[in-house]
């Protein structure tokens, strides 16, 4: 009786140490977490790891927040969105959201380099709350589209539209689609993702057009030698 005891102990202290969970916990602003993770408690699934560094409004800003979730998220796998929407050369907004199962997440703060300029624009605007977002347009880098995307937190305290050229990936615009979907703590109320245009007036190629000026001149020069054997 002794001996079976001691073994459902050892047991429920074994299946304690597989099911614990450590993850980075932190809630910071204009600040990075420290790598350093913490047990979770014992109803936690996942690590939820979320960061935005912004420029938009005129205001700079970093934020991130790790936390523990009782979230299950995608089973044995890790749901993750980062990208920068620039909504004006010196106004960019970058964000990057983890939800890890079972295991901590990896660093959310990095952020993509510059790129190359591009000829093609996209329409671009923020708004903060549901204010009205001023449209202007904006060259892209090459390989950036258009977005439109309203996001708020998931405790409904805030809320951001965005509309400008961003490196999002098409993947990330195909999951982020349906209507207020959730990843960390962040809801994407709307996330529309649209091939950049070239704007009117841009340089292009008159290669195209010089057989027909060819064709007009040659035309003329022959009519003025018929009149001229005519008369």
């Amino acid at each position: 009786m002794k001996g079976t005891l001691i073994a459902a102990i050892i047991a429920a202290f074994a299946i304690t140490a597989v099911d614990s969970l450590d993850c980075v916990q932190c809630h910071v602003s204009n600040n990075t977490c420290s790598d350093n993770a913490s047990t979770c408690a014992q109803e936690s699934l996942s690590c939820v790891a979320s960061f935005i560094n912004s420029t938009v409004g005129g205001v700079s800003n970093l934020y991130q927040n790790n936390f523990c979730s009782a979230l299950n998220c995608t089973e044995n796998a890790t749901r993750e969105v980062d990208f920068t929407v620039r909504v004006f050369d010196d106004q960019r907004f970058h964000f990057a959201s983890q939800c890890c199962q079972g295991k901590a997440c990896n660093d959310t703060s990095h952020d993509s380099g510059t790129q190359q300029k591009d000829t093609t624009e996209c329409i671009s605007c923020y708004s903060h709350n549901k204010t009205v977002c001023q449209e202007k347009t904006q060259l892209c880098y090459k390989g950036e589209q258009c977005v439109h995307i309203t996001v708020g937190f998931a405790n409904g305290a805030d809320e951001v539209e965005l509309r400008g050229c961003s490196n999002i990936s098409n993947a990330t615009c195909q999951f982020l689609s349906p209507e207020n979907t959730t990843v960390g703590e962040f809801i994407f109320k709307k996330v529309e993702c649209m091939k950049a245009t070239t704007p009117p007036g841009s340089v292009i190629s008159s290669s195209a057009n010089l057989p027909i000026k060819i064709s007009f001149a040659s035309s003329v020069l022959g009519t003025l030698l018929l009149l001229k054997l005519l008369l």
